[in-house]
């Protein structure tokens, strides 16, 4: 660009900043709008309240209503089990041998007993 063009460019975008300057209502008024509007709206804070706390005693009535007898059939956490998809994965051929211990260095004296010495 040259420097006829780039005073050209600038004259215009000053020109645009004071159309939209002009057009601009001033802060103060707009602040005091939104503090009016807030004013002015009524609070139906306690109507929230009241039908949260209707909502809430209705979901506690239905649960209470639609619950099994625990008595009947209890079932703790010790009798459950969950299997994951890739618990597969994990077993490995032979691993009843990986969860006993071996006997090592142990003698059967029942079979020592049973020999005649000649």
């Amino acid at each position: 660009m040259t420097e006829r063009n780039d005073s050209e460019l600038s004259d215009r975008f000053r020109a645009l900043r004071r159309e939209d300057a002009a057009a601009t209502p001033p802060f103060d008024a707009t602040l005091a709008a939104a503090r009016a509007r807030r004013a002015a709206r009524p609070r139906h804070r306690t109507g929230w309240l009241a039908a949260a706390a209707v909502v809430v005693a209705g979901v506690a009535v239905a649960l209470l209503l639609t619950r099994p007898d625990r008595q009947a059939g209890t079932i703790g956490l010790a009798t459950v089990r969950w299997e994951g998809p890739t618990d597969f994965l994990l077993v490995l051929p032979g691993d009843d041998l990986l969860r006993t211990v071996p006997h090592l260095g142990r003698v059967n004296l029942s079979i020592l007993s049973d020999r005649r010495t000649p």
